[in-house]
């Protein structure tokens, strides 16, 4: 009885071990995908920690450290949801600049016409000034 425990322990931990592995590896995987997302570079250091933080969990993997390899791997899916909320608030800061700017150009514009209506309506008063 004693070994039919002692080798499903074993087993267990095999999978374990297996499983958080693969998880370790996927958010390699996500971390590609991020810098890839981050077109303006908005977060290098972001990125950086959350490899070092990968890097982290393999090292207490290796050392058989499960528990601790969950709580890093917490970490890192938590740091991988910040960098994507960094991504999109860079890409929407900088999609209400390129609106500031189309609506600042725009505002020129009609004060650029104005002052040629302003102008042609002078030119007109004054060669109605010059027939009579």
């Amino acid at each position: 009885m004693w070994v039919v425990m002692m080798l499903s322990g074993t087993a267990s931990a095999g999978r374990e071990a297996e499983d958080l592995k693969r998880q370790i590896d996927t958010q390699r995987a996500g971390v590609n995908d991020l810098e890839r997302l981050d077109e303006k570079h908005a977060v290098p250091d972001e990125l950086t920690l959350y490899r070092s933080w990968l890097d982290e969990a393999s090292t207490q993997l290796t050392a058989k450290e499960w528990d601790r390899v969950r709580e890093v791997l917490d970490r890192c899916v938590a740091q991988a949801e910040l960098i994507r909320q960094k991504i999109s608030a860079t890409r929407a800061t900088a999609q209400m600049q390129a609106k500031e700017d189309a609506t600042k150009r725009s505002k020129e514009k009609v004060a650029q016409t104005k002052a040629y209506i302003q102008q042609a309506l002078v030119n007109k008063k004054a060669l109605e000034m010059n027939v009579k």
